[in-house]
């Protein structure tokens, strides 16, 4: 049994969020009274139903997040993840955890740092899965009223205050540096005075200003985290889709040049069966049935009898969900998609480790 819960952050949908989780435990227990399970199952699930009532204990603790809760009494496992923000209501029951959920929450987990300058404080928040990690600060000191002096003096002073700006600037610039090499950050971004921002950019080393993906306007010393988060959140999401959509475009080339791509669910899961996707693309929330051979692992559209081993082989709900655990198993990498890309024409396409060929009853666009 798997099931994603997604708690209300506003206190005045809890009692829709606890009816929500009573629904689930609702569909389990009515799985599990079909004819087709063994007595085993049929009183496992009534326990993981049970089970999943308990949860309404954390509901306080877990105000604006998502509960992914695997459970099998008759097997003795029980696995729970928490993961930030809102994912879709669903429950699974099936022979294997469903697992895409939280596969596309990590898709959008890039680590990324928060810096936000003026001409004397530096404020640094480091956040992963939309928490809060870690904050640092940096202080510099400066002439808080450059233009006091008159006549000769006041030029002076201004490059005093100029000098020393720039000094808090690289000081600040060597803690992001520092803190990028030691947590591997994948993003940067940088908030302040609209005067300060690109003073603090043209500053940066050129590695580090490569991983600068937007920038915003705020004040250091009322931001709190929360907004530090909310303010980088749509520069974060706007690389993640161009990100994607950078993927599918080459995923569409390598199709099209004969080179190491696939499109197509029939195509790709030949490619997954045979451990030669690098990537596999999925759009978001796309499912798809399909048949499994828990004997050797084999992945297909139509079932029966597998065709490498023989053995027969079950129905599963989403066979793009077993195909993208495959591809993990095999150490490679999963993206959901998104973006409006060319991949809703095909619903997932894969990038290759070696070629594989179209299969022969696929008829190619166009």
């Amino acid at each position: 049994m798997s099931l994603y819960w997604a708690v209300p952050e506003d206190p005045g949908q809890l009692k829709a969020g606890t009816s929500r989780l009573h629904d689930a435990a609702k569909a389990v227990r009515e799985r599990a009274e079909s004819a087709d399970l063994s007595h085993a199952a049929r009183a496992s699930l009534r326990a993981d139903a049970e089970r999943i009532l308990e949860l309404q204990e954390i509901v306080p603790l877990m105000q604006g997040r998502t509960v992914a809760f695997f459970r099998c009494s008759q097997l003795d496992l029980e696995e729970a993840a928490i993961a930030p923000g809102w994912v879709r209501d669903r429950v699974e029951v099936d022979a294997t955890p469903y697992i895409r959920p939280l596969l596309a929450v990590l898709d959008e987990s890039h680590r990324y740092a928060v810096v936000v300058v003026d001409r004397e404080h530096g404020r640094l928040f480091d956040f992963y899965l939309g928490q809060l990690e870690a904050e640092d600060r940096e202080d510099g000191r400066a002439l808080r009223k450059p233009n006091f002096a008159e006549g000769d003096k006041e030029h002076g002073v201004r490059n005093k205050a100029e000098e020393l700006a720039k000094r808090h600037y690289r000081k600040t610039a060597a803690a992001l540096q520092r803190f990028v090499d030691e947590t591997s950050t994948d993003l940067v971004v940088v908030g302040g005075h609209e005067d300060t921002v690109p003073a603090f950019l043209d500053l940066l080393p050129n590695d580090l200003r490569k991983k600068v993906v937007g920038t915003f306007v705020a004040d250091p010393h009322t931001l709190t985290p929360a907004v530090a988060r909310d303010l980088a959140q749509p520069a974060v999401d706007e690389y993640e889709r161009r990100e994607e959509e950078q993927l599918v475009a080459q995923a569409m080339e390598r199709v099209a040049t004969g080179g190491l791509g696939a499109e197509g669910l029939e195509w790709c899961l030949f490619a997954v069966d045979a451990l030669a996707v690098e990537r596999l693309l999925i759009q978001a929330d796309a499912a798809a049935p399909g048949w499994v051979c828990d004997s050797c692992g084999w992945l297909g559209l139509e079932g029966g009898v597998c065709p490498v081993d023989g053995h027969p082989t079950r129905q599963t709900a989403d066979v793009i969900d077993d195909g993208a655990a495959k591809v993990l198993e095999a150490s490679g990498h999963v993206e959901h998609v998104w973006a409006d890309t060319p991949l809703r024409e095909h619903t997932v396409a894969a990038l290759l480790r070696f070629p594989v060929p179209r299969p022969a009853l696929e008829t190619p666009p166009g």
